[in-house]
């Protein structure tokens, strides 16, 4: 009987070894669900934070909802916030070797070439607006939200560079592996940056005419490819 133990007590053992989750192995399970999906839809938020000599925060945000489908290539984001920014619509469309930028003030649709740097995909291979996750000392542990069991992973940067300017993160994950919630605090340990995840949908069917079909305007188009200058976390160029 007590070698029985034993051997089970070892068994639990291996398998408590085998199955530890690490920071990267978590940042690997998201990546491979975004990568093995065929179509991806969320809303996305983004708040920079800035702050007065008076300690004052000034919170700048941006929301956008954002759709992709791997075959036909097209993704597509549609701007919320600011209010700069609401309603304006960019595309890219790989298969129709095509991007196009829609604006609601003007009500122009500006097309513009497609090239091989346009094409993107969705990844976790980096932390959002921050660099490589190699580049920060990462903790994992789980914790509990409103009765919902997450994964939260704390990094605190290596490099220089990343000191210079970051004191630590936090990001809180499902245990499906859906990122919900990333929050990057400055040199002080104030909120910098924030990014906000809902309504994640994977493989919903998404079709590739209702991504392409555009609000009506007047048609303008030109030679040089469309300079995409808003940053999109986890929106990186395709190999």
């Amino acid at each position: 009987m007590k070698k029985i133990l034993n051997l089970v007590l070892i068994f639990s053992l291996f398998l408590s070894f085998v199955y530890t989750q690490t920071p990267d192995s978590i940042l690997k399970e998201i990546e491979n669900k975004w990568n093995s999906a065929k179509d991806i839809s969320m809303k996305m938020t983004m708040t920079v934070y800035s702050y007065s000599s008076k300690g004052e925060s000034l919170p700048t945000k941006m929301s956008m909802e954002i759709k992709a489908i791997k075959n036909p290539s097209i993704l597509r984001i549609d701007f919320t916030e600011p209010a700069l920014l609401a309603g304006q619509i960019f595309l890219i469309d790989a298969e129709k070797q095509i991007t196009k930028m829609y604006s609601p003030s003007t009500k122009q649709i500006i097309e513009a070439p497609y090239t091989v740097t346009q094409t993107s995909t969705i990844s976790f291979s980096s932390i959002p607006m921050i660099g490589s996750s190699e580049d920060f000392s990462l903790k994992l542990e789980e914790v509990t939200e409103k009765n919902q069991k997450l994964y939260k992973i704390t990094g605190i940067p290596q490099k220089p560079e990343l000191k210079a300017n970051y004191s630590y993160l936090e990001f809180f994950i499902t245990k499906d592996y859906i990122p919900l919630r990333l929050k990057v605090y400055d040199v002080q340990n104030r909120p910098y940056i924030e990014i906000l995840w809902s309504e994640v949908k994977i493989n919903s069917n998404l079709s590739p005419n209702t991504l392409r079909t555009l609000p009506q305007g007047k048609i303008i188009k030109q030679k040089e490819p469309l300079n995409m200058t808003t940053p999109i976390p986890f929106m990186s160029p395709s190999k």
